[in-house]
């Protein structure tokens, strides 16, 4: 698994992982639940990771859909 993105807000990463999924790419989100579990909510980063061999095909993905927010 490789870091195809990273953020300190999880629902962007969410919204990604949900875009990937559409397009048939399995993805996983790592320190997802790390504010569950701590007492005092901490600014954490939060990363989308996918299978190397999914990794050019997501990027490609994630960088169309971040020209689509900007427009």
């Amino acid at each position: 698994m490789v870091v195809v993105a990273q953020s300190t807000i999880l629902v962007e990463l969410e919204i990604l992982k949900a875009k990937l999924a559409s397009e048939g790419i399995n993805s996983y989100l790592k320190n997802e639940y790390v504010n569950n579990v701590v007492v005092m909510p901490i600014n954490q980063d939060y990363f989308l990771l996918v299978s190397e061999e999914d990794f050019e095909k997501a990027k490609e993905i994630i960088n169309n859909q971040q020209d689509i927010i900007e427009e």
